[in-house]
């Protein structure tokens, strides 16, 4: 069953995601904000209501980012318009944001930001994953936004930069949905009620990288028999078994069948007992008439012989 969002959470901090280092500066353009990466200033152009206009083409930047040219020849700093490294989600998300925002007649908090992701078909496929039911998530946040208007800071300003580190950090060309999330749990505050439901519902910043390297199938390795190196094996490797036969893996079971594995055969050999165990989840399923395989089902599976 899907985790319950807790109504009176505590608030811890949340993991942070490392990687790229950013410089903040303010500035006095419509977005108040800019950020300097090794010798890239980057930039965020237009407001919530999309009127993104002026943009330039972009030129290389570090293989796959293209920074605009700069408006001065003598400078040695490329300037690097975030926008257009949105995919067609993330804009649709940011664009939702402003929408949630505008109905209730207030500025775009973090609040709104996370309401617009939950609608985001990568993002609700992360929250299943981790047994979060998205609507639960949407209807308790619109429930506490009733009662304390969301604040209006420099956090959602920060988001698009810490997005873009994450990208950078992963190899990732583009700057989606999860991307968003990430720059979102990295910006937001502690005291923050989205820190509290983070905490609670088991988002952390290394399953968030998990994840969006295995569902973006992206360029970029764990260090070796790191926990993260042999989930993502397995996640790989179930995503056959979800496709020829119709399984649902949930992350927990995956974490589960990874830590059982440990002390039972070579560590070297680890991830492919986990894996073993996970079809043996699966096997275990079918005969109980389910396609979701859950931790309790891998826990049964140790113990039987199938």
């Amino acid at each position: 069953m899907p985790t319950k969002i807790n109504n009176n959470p505590t608030t811890k901090p949340s993991p942070n995601i490392t990687g790229t280092s950013l410089k903040y500066h303010p500035t006095n353009s419509a977005w108040g904000l800019e950020a300097f990466f090794e010798s890239y200033r980057l930039v965020f152009l237009g407001d919530f209501a999309l009127k993104f206009t002026g943009a330039k083409k972009l030129q290389k930047f570090i293989n796959f980012f293209k920074p605009i040219p700069n408006k001065n020849p003598g400078s040695i700093v490329a300037n690097v318009n975030l926008y257009n490294m949105f995919s067609q989600s993330a804009k649709h998300a940011w664009s939702q944001a402003f929408t949630l925002a505008q109905m209730r007649r207030n500025q775009v908090g973090v609040e709104d930001i996370f309401l617009a992701l939950l609608e985001e078909p990568s993002v609700k496929n992360l929250l299943t994953r981790i047994k979060v039911d998205p609507r639960q998530a949407k209807i308790f946040i619109n429930n506490y936004l009733k009662l304390t208007p969301p604040l209006t800071d420099d956090t959602v300003k920060k988001i698009p930069f810490e997005a873009f580190a994450l990208a950078v950090r992963l190899h990732n060309h583009k700057i989606g949905s999860l991307m968003l999330l990430g720059g979102l749990l990295k910006a937001t505050p502690n005291d923050n009620i989205l820190q509290a439901i983070f905490t609670n519902i088991g988002l952390t910043a290394d399953k968030l990288e998990l994840f969006s390297v295995w569902l973006l199938d992206l360029d970029f390795e764990f260090p070796a028999s790191s926990a993260n190196s042999k989930l993502l094996f397995c996640l790989r490797q179930v995503q056959g078994l979800e496709e020829h036969f119709g399984y649902f893996f949930e992350l927990p079971a995956i974490e589960v069948a990874v830590n059982l594995s440990q002390n039972q055969t070579l560590k070297d050999l680890q991830h492919l007992k986990a894996l073993q165990l996970l079809v043996k989840a699966g096997l275990l399923g079918k005969t109980r008439g389910t396609k979701i395989i859950s931790q309790s089902l891998v826990e049964k599976a140790a113990k039987n012989k199938i």
